[in-house]
């Protein structure tokens, strides 16, 4: 049986009159509706964080600060990771505690949207440095508590015999968002790319707010809430492992793969430049990113479906898993445009047949359905924690050994070790 790791009587196939409706276990079947709206909302913010962070952050800097850009790019991206560490987690854990008549997780969803699309004005119209800082904290800051809430939704209404198929959907919002964000922000405004951030501003509110109008989102009886004491909610955010190893072994099975993925696409660029001689290594590294992305729609989708058919996860992980560690041989040795484009889609299998149950995983494992929210803010930490961490280790990697081939080992290694922290999660198949 797969069930979510609790002593919360919320957690019991048996509803109890004693426990209100928003944390009960869900056994009403979602809509497709249901399952398109979130993963368009998702797909919004995953638009916002590629095109945002990968083209047009370093764009505007270079164009508003060119003798040092690289310094002024290192703190925006290191204050914002900050933010997004503890805006997640923290702004899930609040939304657990709403019990706003309006539900826990629409208030959240709406304000967050609305804010982000503050930040995101404050960044097209942005004129110099401090500006364009303010509204780039704005937009990480709010865009993550809206990612809370609405990745919060999946335990609070998908019926565990669905969690695989919405996993898989919810798998595209993040593919398919990244190649959306690449393509609009480098191609389609190639001579002011900061015209993006219009059409960025208008698909986070015509997806957000719809879907956060529409949910039907439980209200939490206020009686049912203890009393706030901050010492109490603070401490909440320690998960003992002990008492609840499987969510401990799914936060390492996110974090540690992260951790070689982005140890493998951070430095592609410079790979394709340095080591293959690709004459045309900018539109190079992007053709890379979008083949990765387009093959993983694919496997995200037919591996979703397949998990709840077959009542399997842990088994489309470590596939996933290994599907990627070849594609970082690959580009170890084997160090040839063509060898770089195959890798691109072998990596892009793997990485969408991870994705396809990797939601459904940690959402059957959470501690308590009084903290869903805040559990999985605490798990997006492992998603968040590698695009730090992989650009340090790799540069340390290359500045060491001078040798990408030990690089690519690296990432491989690490991917690998995945299949280590899956095997033990006993709640999961």
């Amino acid at each position: 049986m797969e069930n979510m790791q609790d002593v919360d009587l919320a957690l019991s196939p048996v509803l109890s009159s004693d426990v209100p409706e928003a944390l009960q276990t869900p056994t009403r079947q979602v809509s497709m509706v249901f399952m398109i709206a979130l993963t368009a909302a998702g797909m919004s913010l995953y638009i916002l964080y590629a095109g945002i962070g990968a083209l047009l952050l370093p764009f505007q800097i270079g164009q508003l600060a060119p003798l040092d850009k690289v310094v002024i790019l290192s703190v925006f991206t290191s204050v914002t990771v900050l933010i997004a560490l503890f805006a997640n987690p923290l702004s899930g854990a609040l939304s657990d505690r709403t019990t706003s008549r309006f539900g826990r997780r629409r208030p959240w969803i709406i304000a967050g949207g609305l804010l982000t699309a503050v930040g995101l004005f404050f960044m097209w119209r942005a004129g110099n440095i401090p500006l364009l800082f303010i509204g780039y904290c704005f937009v990480e800051l709010f865009s993550n508590c809206v990612l809370a809430a609405i990745t919060a939704t999946i335990p609070d209404q998908v019926p565990e015999n669905q969690r695989g198929t919405v996993s898989g959907i919810y798998g595209l919002a993040t593919s398919l968002g990244g190649i959306l964000g690449a393509v609009l922000a480098g191609q389609l405004f190639k001579s002011t790319p900061t015209n993006a951030y219009p059409i960025m501003l208008v698909l986070v509110l015509i997806t957000t707010i719809p879907f956060a109008v529409l949910l039907r989102d439980k209200v939490l009886p206020r009686s049912y809430m203890p009393a706030f004491h901050l010492g109490a909610f603070l401490k909440n955010f320690w998960i003992n492992p002990r008492k609840y190893p499987d969510f401990g072994w799914a936060w390492l099975t996110r974090f540690i793969p992260f951790v070689g993925y982005f140890l493998g696409i951070t430095y592609i660029f410079y790979y394709l430049e340095d080591v293959v001689k690709y004459p045309f290594a900018l539109q190079g590294a992007s053709t890379f990113s979008i083949i990765a992305a387009a093959v993983s729609l694919l496997s995200t989708v037919v591996g979703g479906f397949l998990s709840d058919h077959l009542k399997r996860r842990k088994l489309f992980v470590i596939v996933g898993m290994c599907i990627m560690a070849v594609a970082m041989l690959l580009l170890a040795f084997s160090q040839t445009w063509l060898a770089v484009v195959i890798a691109a889609a072998v990596l892009g299998f793997g990485l969408g047949a991870y994705l396809a149950v990797d939601v459904a995983i940690v959402t059957l494992v959470l501690p308590s359905a009084k903290s869903r929210a805040k559990d999985m803010g605490i798990i997006n930490i492992a998603n968040t924690l590698p695009h730090s961490v992989a650009p340090v280790f790799a540069g340390f990697i290359l500045s060491l050994t001078g040798s990408y081939t030990f690089l690519y080992v690296a990432a491989t290694i690490f991917v690998l070790l995945g299949i280590f922290t899956v095997m033990p999660i006993k709640a999961v198949r």
